[in-house]
C-alpha cells in the first residue's frame, strides 16, 4: 500500500504494525561498558520502550539484557559534561524512544548496572547446592529479590590451621563461597561426598581472608515445578531411598540470602603471638566432627600490596596471575558488578524445606520418627531424705533445642540410668510443663532408707521427626513409631493398656510416662510398666502401676502421659534385641538377672516383656553396668487389703516366660 502526502512523496505503510518507515532512523547504541563498542541499530522513533527493548535483545552486537537500562542524557552546564539519567523499567511502557534520544547525534544511552535477574541467572541462585557447587537442577523459582548495596562490606578475618583435619576442611569449607557455619550444623549437610584435596597448607599456618562484600540479595523463593514433581513421585513409590536420590540430583540446600563480591585467600606461615591476642569468636560445629574454626574480623586496613602473605586463590574479580598478584588492581576490577561472586549463603534451608507444607508433612509421615540426638552424661544425686526426688535439666544443644520446641517435628524423649556403685534402683520419667523445656526426674527405691551421695550415668535420647530432612542417615529404613496414652487420675494402681500395634513378635517397645506437672502429691510416686506379648489373643500391651516412697506402697495412678517406643522393623542403627531371661540359682534363691556382653559403661535402653496379659505383676528393672536384675519391691506389711496387688502371686508362675527388650542406639550426631 502507497500514500501521497501533499509534496508528491511516497511513504510506504507497513499494515501489520501500523509503523511508517520514515519513523525508522539508524540510531548510534551506547552503552557504558567499557568492553562494548558502539552499534548503528534501525530504530522507530515512535515505539516504546518496551518495545525497543524487545529489538535491542534479538541484535547479536548490542546483546540487551536485565542489566541495562535506558537513559536520558541531560544537557552540559557550566562547561561541564552532561549526566545519565536511568528510566526505571516500569516506565518504559509509557516512554517512547523520540523523548530519550540525543537529537544531535542520534545517540541511544544504555546504561549498565546490577539488576537481580542477571545476577541469579548468572551464578545459578535458583539451583540446589552441594557443598562444593550448585546443581545441574533447579529447586526454586525466584519471585521477588530485595537487593541491598552494601556500602562497607570490607573485612578482614583469618583461620588457624593446627591440625591435619583442619587441612582436610580447608579445601571444601573455607575456599568454597562462605556458607554460614551454623546452617551447615543446623542442615546436618553430609560432607562424605564432597570431592576432599589434600592441600599443600602447612601445619601452623594461618589463612587470611580478604572480603569484599558488594551487595546482598534477598529472596522470596517458590519450589519449581519439576521439584515438585519429583517429590510426588518419590512419595508415591513409599521408599524413603528415593529422597536420597532428589539430594543427589537437586543438592542438600538453597539460599534465601546471597553476598556477592570478591574474596582473596592468603597464606601466613608460623602463626605470630599478635592473633592470639586478638579479639575473636570460637565457632563449635558439631557436623565437622568438633572441628574448631576460629574467626576474627575487623576493618580492612592492610595495605592492599603488602607482600607479605602470599594469595593462593580468588573469588570473584579476574583471575590474575597469582604469581605477581596485585590485590589493588583486583579490588578496582570488582567495581564492576560483572565479576561478582558469590561469596556468602546465608540464610540456607533444606531444599524439602521450601516445599508446601503438606508436602513436608507427607515426607516426614513416609520416613517416620528417628532417633535425632543421643547424650550419656554423669550426674550425682544426694539421697537425704525418704521419697525425695531430683529434678534434672538436660544438657540439650541449642540447634537440638530449637527441633525439639519446633512442633513439627512432634519431639518425645526416652532416657534411662545406671547408679555407679550398683547399689539401689533408680526410676526416670520426664516432666515436661507446657511452654517449658523438659526437664528429668529421678528417684530411687531403696528396701529401706538409707543417705548417700549416688554416682549416676544417665542416658537419654530425643526421638521425632527429622525436619532437616537428612536423607544420608545410616538409619532411614529404620521404623520408629511413637504411641502416646493419655492417663487421667483413677482409683485404680494398675491400667492394663492394649496397644494400636499388630501383633508381632519381632516389634521391640520402649516406654516412659511424662508429667505436665509435679507437686506434693506426685513428686514421690513411681510410675513402673513394662509390655506383655499376648500370642493367644495376638496383642501386644503395656501394664502401667505407680508406687509411693514414702508410703512404701503401691497407690492410685496420677495425672501422666505414657510414651511408646516402637520398633517395627530390624534395626541397623546399634545393637538391639528381644530375648529370655537366664535364671541361676544361688543358695537355694531364684535370681533373675541378663548378663548382656555387649553392656559397658553407658546404660542401655531395656524393657520387660510378660508372655501374656493376665500373667502381669509390677516389677521394676535394675541396671548394672554388665547385668539387668528383676526386682519386686517389698511393700508395707501392714497392708490388710487382699485384693491389693502387692498380694499378686502371678509372678512366680510367669518368671520363666518373661523375656527382656534392649537397644543401645549409635549417635547420629
Amino acid at each position: 500500500m502507497v500514500n501521497i502526502d501533499s509534496k508528491g512523496f511516497q511513504n510506504e505503510i507497513i499494515n501489520a504494525d501500523s509503523i511508517i518507515i520514515q519513523d525508522y532512523i539508524k540510531v548510534t547504541v551506547q552503552i557504558d561498558d567499557p568492553s562494548s563498542k558502539l552499534v548503528l541499530v534501525n530504530l522507530n522513533l515512535k515505539d516504546n520502550l518496551s518495545k525497543i527493548r524487545k529489538r535491542l535483545e534479538q541484535n547479536s552486537k548490542v546483546k540487551m539484557n536485565n542489566t541495562l537500562t535506558f537513559a536520558y542524557k541531560i544537557s552540559q552546564t557550566n562547561n561541564t559534561e552532561g549526566s545519565l539519567a536511568e528510566i526505571a523499567r516500569e516506565d518504559e511502557e509509557n516512554i517512547i524512544l523520540e523523548e530519550i534520544v540525543e537529537k544531535k547525534n542520534n545517540i541511544l544511552y544504555l546504561n549498565s548496572e546490577p539488576d537481580w535477574r542477571f545476577l541469579k541467572d548468572k551464578h545459578k541462585l535458583e539451583y540446589g547446592r552441594t557443598l562444593n557447587s550448585e546443581t545441574k537442577k533447579r529447586v526454586v523459582i525466584i519471585e521477588e529479590c530485595e537487593m541491598t548495596e552494601i556500602i562497607d562490606g570490607c573485612k578482614n578475618s583469618f583461620t588457624e590451621i593446627d591440625s591435619e583435619a583442619d587441612q582436610i576442611i580447608r579445601n571444601d569449607f573455607i575456599l568454597n563461597a562462605d556458607t554460614d557455619v551454623h546452617n551447615f550444623a543446623k542442615l546436618k549437610v553430609s560432607f562424605g561426598n564432597s570431592k576432599i584435596e589434600r592441600s599443600n597448607f602447612g601445619i601452623n599456618s594461618t589463612c587470611i581472608i580478604s572480603e569484599y562484600n558488594k551487595v546482598s540479595l534477598k529472596f522470596k523463593l517458590k519450589p519449581d515445578l519439576e521439584f515438585i514433581e519429583k517429590v510426588k513421585d518419590a512419595i508415591k513409590s513409599e521408599d524413603p531411598i528415593n529422597f536420597k536420590k532428589i539430594n543427589e540430583e537437586f543438592g542438600y540446600f538453597i539460599s534465601q540470602e546471597v553476598n556477592l563480591g570478591g574474596k582473596a585467600y592468603f597464606k601466613k606461615s608460623n602463626i605470630s603471638s599478635e592473633h592470639s591476642e586478638e579479639n575473636y569468636n570460637k565457632y563449635d560445629i558439631s557436623a565437622l566432627n568438633n572441628i574448631k574454626i576460629e574467626n576474627s574480623t575487623e576493618n580492612l586496613k592492610r595495605n592492599n600490596n603488602n607482600s607479605k602473605h602470599e594469595c593462593f586463590k580468588l573469588i570473584g574479580g579476574p583471575q590474575l596471575n597469582l604469581n605477581n598478584f596485585d590485590e589493588k588492581t583486583w579490588v578496582e576490577s570488582l567495581k564492576d558488578f560483572r565479576n561478582w561472586s558469590c561469596i556468602k549463603f546465608k540464610d540456607s534451608v533444606n531444599i524439602f524445606q521450601v516445599l508446601s507444607e503438606d508436602l513436608r508433612k507427607q515426607i516426614l509421615l513416609l520416613v517416620g520418627k528417628k532417633i535425632l540426638y543421643t547424650n550419656t552424661e554423669d550426674y550425682t544425686y544426694y539421697l537425704s531424705e525418704p521419697g525425695m526426688h531430683q529434678a534434672l535439666k538436660l544438657n540439650i544443644p541449642e540447634n537440638i533445642l530449637k527441633i525439639l520446641r519446633n512442633k513439627d517435628a512432634d519431639c518425645s524423649i526416652f532416657a534411662t540410668i545406671i547408679d555407679k556403685k550398683e547399689k539401689d534402683i533408680f526410676n526416670c520419667q520426664i516432666i515436661w510443663p507446657p511452654n517449658e523445656d523438659p526437664r528429668l526426674v529421678i528417684h530411687c527405691i531403696q528396701k529401706k532408707f538409707k543417705g548417700r551421695e549416688c554416682k549416676l550415668k544417665i542416658r537419654w535420647m530425643i526421638v521425632g521427626y527429622d525436619i532437616n530432612f537428612d536423607f544420608n542417615r545410616s538409619d532411614l529404613n529404620v521404623k520408629l513409631k511413637i504411641l502416646k496414652n493419655e492417663f487421667n487420675a483413677t482409683n485404680d494402681k494398675i491400667i492394663v493398656k492394649p496397644l494400636e500395634l499388630e501383633y508381632d513378635l519381632s516389634i521391640l517397645c520402649f516406654g516412659i510416662p511424662v508429667l505436665r506437672k509435679l507437686d506434693d502429691s506426685s513428686n514421690s510416686l513411681v510410675i513402673g510398666h513394662h509390655f506383655f506379648n499376648d500370642k493367644e489373643n495376638r496383642k501386644i500391651g503395656s501394664y502401667l502401676f505407680s508406687y509411693c516412697l514414702e508410703k512404701n506402697h503401691y497407690v492410685n495412678l496420677p495425672n501422666f502421659t505414657f510414651y511408646t517406643l516402637v520398633i517395627s522393623n530390624n534395626p541397623n542403627s546399634g545393637n538391639y534385641g528381644i530375648s529370655t531371661f537366664r535364671h541361676t540359682n544361688k543358695i537355694g534363691k531364684l535370681l533373675n538377672l541378663i548378663k548382656f556382653n555387649s553392656f559397658k559403661s553407658n546404660p542401655k535402653f531395656v524393657s520387660l516383656y510378660f508372655t501374656g496379659e493376665n500373667v502381669c505383676s509390677p516389677i521394676f528393672l535394675k541396671q548394672k553396668t554388665s547385668e539387668i536384675k528383676i526386682k519386686r519391691i517389698k511393700v508395707n506389711v501392714n497392708c490388710n487389703k487382699n485384693d491389693c496387688i502387692c498380694k499378686n502371686k502371678k509372678f512366680k508362675k510367669s518368671e520363666n516366660n518373661l523375656k527382656y527388650a534392649f537397644l543401645d542406639p549409635k549417635d547420629p550426631n
